[in-house]
């Protein structure tokens, strides 16, 4: 078990290694300036997370860097899809996480799988992803969440006011130059039915 920063993005980086998948450097800039400022929980296991885990009431966002074992085997058996999908976005209490896919010859891609079995493609940039990250969802649960504001989603499960992840906005600014949007469904790149992940993912399970 990792137990700072420097050695989980060791182990985080070596994974990508591992499959000769290259890690896009302004995902990772953005990854390494919330471990600078402290945003590192450290129990179970070590994760890099979006909102300020020394924040009074605790860890209240399950959106967060991590490398949950065996997710892709899970999902899809021994086929060697490992190598093509890496998970390393914890996005939802229930289980949902945030993949990098990459195809040979096609662009690196930004994915989710669901808990529930809802696949999509969330961002075809590091870019738009860091944009999703910045917004300061507690929770990314499929396409029905992101047309929700953050402070909507927010208000939904705790009495206390919205707080914005100042952090993530901040390097959100100075890594791309923009903010991030208000609700994020209208930045999805497909829609429903036209998502190239969701095609793949019902092509390789049969469902």
């Amino acid at each position: 078990m990792t137990t700072t920063y420097a050695e989980f993005r060791t182990a985080f980086l070596a994974r990508f290694e591992a499959s000769a998948v290259a890690f896009d450097p302004l995902l990772l800039r953005f990854m390494d300036g919330l471990g600078a400022g402290g945003h590192v929980h450290i129990g179970g296991e070590t994760v890099v997370t979006i909102e300020d885990p020394t924040r009074p009431e605790g860890l209240t966002s399950d959106v967060y860097f991590c490398q949950p074992p065996d997710l892709v085997r899970h999902w899809f058996g021994e086929g060697g899809y490992d190598d093509q999908i890496i998970p390393f976005l914890h996005a939802s209490s229930t289980g949902s996480y945030i993949a990098l896919w990459q195809v040979e010859g096609q662009p690196q891609r930004y994915v989710f799988l669901g808990d529930e079995g809802e696949c999509l493609t969330l961002a075809e940039s590091a870019s738009d992803l860091i944009r999703l990250m910045a917004m300061g969802y507690i929770e990314i649960y499929g396409r029905n969440s992101l047309a929700e504001t953050p402070e909507e989603q927010f208000e939904d499960s705790f009495d206390e006011e919205f707080t914005p992840p100042d952090l993530a906005r901040m390097l959100c600014l100075e890594l791309i130059g923009q903010a991030p949007p208000e609700s994020f469904a209208p930045h999805l790149p497909y829609g429903s039915g036209e998502d190239p992940f969701d095609a793949f993912v019902t092509q390789v399970t049969g469902g």
